[in-house]
């Protein structure tokens, strides 16, 4: 399998998870916890997330298909939801009404492996992807950005005392801004196609 069919789904899916976003949720859960409850609440999060992720990506055509929702209309949904986000982690805001705050490390994990790095964004550009790119390239791609995620979770509390709590929320909004672009290109993509 050739390196370059790998980059862009890997950015892709890299960006729509959006670690850093999740880094003060996953900071704020895991405050006080041992290094082996870090590691577990991070294995957790990330192997509820490529589940929920591969399951899609299997299920996700057939279930358009008798929903009989085509790519473009995916596409063009798909890109309003990643607007959406990006706007969400650009300016800081939250358009779900859920502001209760998870205590347990196994809540907190489900909570950041689903909705925080799989949710309606990965989701769609999943399917996206899945069109664009080969199966295995997309598997590979999405391996690659979980691992990257998981390596960011286990190595958090060393993140934010190295760069800062603020470098965090800066490449979370840069992150947001790459979002709503791939949104746009999502729409026009469905809008053209």
């Amino acid at each position: 399998m050739d390196l370059l069919v790998l980059i862009a789904p890997f950015i892709t899916l890299f960006a729509i998870m959006d670690p850093f976003a999740s880094l003060p949720v996953f900071l704020a859960s895991t405050k006080g916890c041992k290094d082996s409850e870090v590691v577990g609440v991070a294995n957790k999060a990330v192997l509820i997330a490529g589940a929920i992720a591969v399951m899609f990506i299997i299920a996700g055509p057939p279930l358009l298909a008798a929903l009989s929702i085509t790519l473009s209309d995916f596409k063009v949904a798909g890109g309003i939801v990643l607007v959406l986000l990006g706007l969400e982690n650009a300016l800081d805001f939250s358009l779900s009404h859920n502001g209760k705050k998870r205590e347990a490390l196994d809540s907190a994990a489900v909570l950041i492996g689903t909705p925080l790095l799989t949710g309606p964004g990965l989701m769609t550009s999943l399917i996206i992807l899945g069109k664009e790119y080969d199966f295995l390239a997309v598997l590979v791609a999405l391996a690659c950005a979980l691992l990257a995620v998981w390596v960011i979770f286990v190595k958090a509390a060393a993140i934010r005392s190295g760069v800062g709590e603020r470098i965090v929320t800066v490449v979370s909004r840069v992150i947001g801004l790459v979002l709503i672009a791939m949104g746009i290109a999502f729409i026009r993509g469905g809008m053209l196609g």
